[in-house]
């Protein structure tokens, strides 16, 4: 004789308990992002990345400098933030 599985689930498989509200997703009745869209956050990672390293190689004028440094961050936050825009 076999034992019975226990389980935690408290109503069974693909029901929902009375009275939960189902709230569907958002970002579905918005079109998809344009195709250049990808490319534009990869360019700003990309160029962040490219200005920060330029300045610790000290091949920026005035490198190293702080302000090259924000620069390259600002570049970076800019891909990130696109990035959460991307549908």
């Amino acid at each position: 004789m076999t034992r019975p599985k226990k389980t935690s689930r408290l109503t069974p498989k693909g029901t929902r308990p009375q009275g939960e509200v189902v709230e569907e997703s958002l970002s579905g009745d918005l079109p998809p992002s344009a195709a250049w869209f990808g490319w534009m956050i990869l360019i700003f990672l990309l160029v962040g990345v490219a200005v920060i390293f330029s300045n610790y190689m000290s091949w920026l004028p005035g490198s190293p400098s702080s302000s090259w440094i924000l620069g390259g961050l600002g570049f970076v936050l800019l891909g990130i933030l696109s990035a959460t825009r991307w549908r």
